[in-house]
């Protein structure tokens, strides 16, 4: 494959175009092509010298490195979460803010519907509210000291009007007592005088007199007892007026009643939630974004009736619907069973999308799916990761991309370039010079490969020379030959095995 004395940079020569298609090797393409490659560019071959010794040049040593390892899987590019926008009454949409394919934050105002029906009854609850507060704070912080002053002095007016009453009863009581005596004397002196009238001692005039003087005793005398029993009356009245007047000073001193302060309050709670149930009608005419994410489907005008809608489906476009909220992105990848060991939360994972071969992604692992989904008897695991580098959006949903899972380094390993790896009767090893420098078959154990390069678990030790490509003589030592040429008689070469795959040819 290699032209003696000529140093190869990925690609090939005219004259190891000619020796391809003279030996019509079109099954192994694809390994000569990656095997000029390591040997042209892989930095552990070393550059050609212009030695004439052609083993040497198809020989490359066992190293010992590191590699990557990494954990190849292919996925879905899927937001995170998905819903539709949509009133919770029907309405009519007046004004939309958004378009498809926006980038909106969470609480963002998306539309407006009509709240023409509403304006004014917020108002009037808002009124109400207000309302029911002033009272109740007038009843929990009590009267003011004016009105406390007042009744103080109506309670003190009351006390004078008591005392006057009293002196009033004692007045009467004495009056009483005078008109009592007078009458006595007067009845006394009328009796004794008609005696003395009737013996003749006296005048008529003198008796009549007398009569007179006691008939107008008694008349005073009741006169007095009348006005006591007004004066008793009124004192009695004062009396009550000063009771009512102490009680009133005493509520004005302490306050509303407690009952009557709970029932304000309770009843400016009840306005209080008419506000609040009226305003939440008036807040859900403001359609906001629940979350940040991009507007992925429109499918309502300015001028159409809405209506709630409890469609869990997001790819068809229904009238019932404002428009349709995709979240932030992420990579759903299906990953083997047999690789489920080397992934972890929070792993590093890149990201390769069909559409944007040259362009690298990176997230991490943030859901491994307990269970796993079984494919044509096929078992994998769905595991999520996020998208941490993709601000000018490219990556959108739907898309298929390729992704790889950095699982660690593992360092101080045996490497060789993946192209020496050959099989022979079913055992995996590599061609190494034998004792006579002619390609010997050497089973290996191999490990994980990364690049172009295969980790040696068993068979090889740091320093062995491996061969990378082979010569058709040597080729034809070990056995393969083209299947599609014939024989040293011109007979068909088809009982003799095929060249191995991962191995170069050079014809000299």
């Amino acid at each position: 494959m290699f032209q003696e004395k000529t140093k190869v940079e990925g690609g090939t020569s005219p004259r190891q175009q000619k020796v391809r298609l003279g030996l019509i090797l079109v099954s192994i393409t694809a390994s000569v092509a990656l095997a000029v490659a390591i040997v042209g560019t892989h930095p552990w071959t070393g550059s050609w010298t212009g030695s004439t010794d052609e083993n040497s040049k198809n020989l490359t040593p066992v190293k010992l490195g590191s590699v990557d390892l990494k954990v190849s899987a292919t996925g879905v590019i899927k937001p995170y979460n998905e819903v539709k926008i949509s009133p919770k009454v029907t309405g009519l949409l007046t004004k939309l803010l958004v378009r498809q394919g926006q980038v909106v934050k969470k609480g963002q105002l998306l539309a407006l519907m009509d709240d023409s029906n509403l304006v004014g009854q917020v108002t009037a609850a808002r009124s109400a509210y207000n309302l029911a507060k002033a009272n109740y704070e007038k009843s929990l912080h009590g009267n003011r000291p004016q009105e406390v002053a007042n009744a103080e002095a109506q309670f003190a007016k009351n006390e004078n009007i008591v005392r006057f009453a009293e002196q009033a009863v004692s007045r009467s009581q004495a009056q009483v007592k005078s008109c009592q005596a007078q009458l006595t004397r007067d009845a006394t002196n009328a009796k004794r005088l008609n005696q003395l009238a009737k013996q003749g001692a006296i005048s008529d005039q003198d008796r009549l007199n007398a009569s007179t003087q006691a008939e107008v005793a008694e008349v005073t005398l009741k006169q007095a007892q009348q006005e006591l029993r007004q004066s008793e009356a009124s004192l009695a009245q004062a009396m009550a007026d000063l009771e009512s007047s102490k009680q009133q000073f005493s509520m004005s001193k302490a306050g509303n009643r407690e009952e009557d302060v709970r029932a304000s309050k309770f009843a400016m709670e009840q306005a209080a939630g008419n506000l609040n149930y009226l305003q939440s009608q008036l807040n859900d005419t403001r359609i906001k974004a629940p979350f940040a994410g991009i507007i992925s489907q429109k499918y309502a005008d300015e001028g159409a009736m809405v209506t709630p809608t409890t469609s869990s489906a997001t790819t068809s476009a229904t009238s019932s619907s404002i428009v349709s909220l995709a979240g932030n992105l992420e990579l759903v990848a299906q990953v083997s069973e047999t690789d489920m060991e080397h992934i972890r939360i929070g792993q590093t994972v890149e990201i390769v999308a069909n559409a944007y071969p040259d362009k690298i992604f990176h997230g991490k692992v943030n859901l491994i799916a307990p269970a796993a989904v079984v494919t044509l008897n096929v078992t994998t695991f769905e595991v999520h990761t996020t998208i941490e580098d993709d601000p000018s959006h490219f990556l959108m949903a739907g898309m298929n991309v390729n992704s790889e899972f950095l699982a660690g380094t593992q360092d101080g390993v045996l490497l060789v370039p993946t192209s020496c790896i050959s099989s022979q009767m079913g055992k995996t090893g590599v061609l190494i010079p034998g004792t006579d420098g002619q390609p010997k078959f050497k089973p290996v154990k191999t490990g994980s490969t990364a690049g172009n390069l295969t980790v040696i678990m068993h068979g090889l030790k740091q320093g062995d020379m491996v061969f990378v490509g082979l010569n058709k003589d040597q080729l034809e030592k070990q056995g393969y030959v083209d299947p599609n040429s014939k024989g040293p008689q011109g007979g068909s070469g088809k009982n003799k095995p095929p060249i191995p795959r991962g191995f170069n040819s050079t014809n000299r």
